[in-house]
């Protein structure tokens, strides 16, 4: 399965990505071989651009971007892009082919002498954590406020993998794992809740449950050995994927142990390793990683939108401007836009190198927050 990019190896990415840019080259670097006439500008924008860009530069939609006041090379750029095909926008691409090399220099620089628009009502910095701890409120019966859960029967979510806890909660949303009140409870959520809910639980630390009742714990450690395997050493996970069963409630391992030995729950692996194995091995099983002490799988907190911003900054911030250079300006766009245009970039359907490779470790929650970020900060 595919696994999470290691920590330290997202870092270099982010960072790979966001170092020194290089000065416009290409059809952008000639732009100024014609002068720019405002007025000119004007009137093609007002015959071309109004319906979606208005004519001071402000999207006229939530999906559409604010052009007043952004970088003129930027501007220059983008339009070469849609003109050569290397942008893919339909309307864009075909509006872009009517126009002039003199057209494209003007409506820039009409555009870019436009003031910068900002949000109607400016929105926080976006914190998974935060937002996850909001959203789990439909969790807190059964698992505890914190993820720690108190009734028998009921895992604790407290510390587990945040990948495993996403891909547990799309699993109830698309059926392939039966449970009536969890898929009643996440059909109500969007990919984005989830991401937020598994980064909250996956922040809190795990609490051990009461001891099993039933079930030897030394007895219950050799017949773990193929547990191990993808469950770590004493029940602590290093697998994205695959939970930790350390401090984990006995009542709860049994009931799953026995739901993939029997088919009540579909997992091929699971249900060779544990075929042929009796009641009472799965309660000596339990003992066994009940006793072990729980520990948190993950180390790292997810990422907040303004610092996932500090990475982009280095960019795209008005204090690092150079006119010369083709990044747009971010503050006070629509949240929309910002996350359709980096979500285009993660997936390959815009064609930037650099961007590829600072999207590819995003999650849609991480997404929304720098989303949700650079509309809330107002043009300067």
């Amino acid at each position: 399965m595919k696994k999470t990019v290691p920590t330290l190896i997202v870092m270099s990415l982010l960072l790979a990505a966001c170092g020194k840019e290089q000065p416009a080259t290409g059809p952008e670097a000639g732009m100024h071989q014609h002068q720019a006439d405002l007025a000119a500008g004007k009137a093609v924008a007002e015959a071309k651009c109004v319906s979606c860009h208005g004519l001071d530069g402000k999207g006229t939609g939530p999906d559409i971007p604010n052009l007043g006041g952004q970088k003129e090379a930027y501007l220059h750029n983008a339009l070469e892009g849609y003109r050569t095909g290397t942008r893919q926008h339909a309307a864009l691409q075909q509006l872009s082919s009517e126009l002039t090399e003199a057209d494209v220099v003007n409506i820039a620089s009409y555009y870019a002498s436009q003031k910068l628009a900002g949000t109607a009502a400016a929105v926080g910095a976006a914190d998974t954590v935060a937002a996850g701890k909001t959203a789990a409120a439909v969790c807190v019966a059964c698992h505890g406020a914190d993820g720690n859960s108190k009734m028998p029967g009921t895992p604790s979510l407290a510390g587990q993998h945040p990948g495993f806890l996403l891909n547990a909660m799309q699993a109830y949303k698309d059926g392939s794992r039966k449970d009536a009140a969890m898929a009643g409870q996440v059909a109500k959520l969007d990919k984005v809740a989830m991401e937020n809910i598994a980064a909250f639980f996956a922040a809190q630390a795990p609490v051990a449950r009461d001891k099993s009742t039933v079930g030897d714990a030394v007895a219950g450690e050799p017949l773990s050995g193929k547990c191990g395997g993808c469950h770590g050493k004493q029940g602590h996970s290093a697998d994205q994927k695959t939970p930790s069963l350390a401090g984990q409630d006995a009542q709860y391992l049994v009931k799953t142990m026995k739901n993939y030995r029997d088919g009540g729950r579909a997992h091929a692996e699971m249900k060779t390793m544990l075929a042929g194995a009796k009641d009472q091995d799965l309660a000596h099983i339990a003992a066994f990683y009940v006793a072990q002490a729980p520990k948190q799988a993950t180390a790292t907190k997810p990422t907040a939108g303004q610092q996932w911003a500090e990475r982009c900054g280095k960019c795209h911030d008005a204090a690092t401007d150079n006119p010369a250079m083709v990044t747009p300006r971010l503050e006070g766009q629509p949240v929309a836009y910002l996350v359709k245009a980096l979500k285009d970039y993660r997936e390959g359907k815009r064609v930037q190198s650099a961007m590829h490779a600072m999207g590819a470790p995003l999650s849609d929650a991480d997404i929304q927050a720098i989303g949700e970020y650079y509309a809330g900060q107002q043009p300067k």
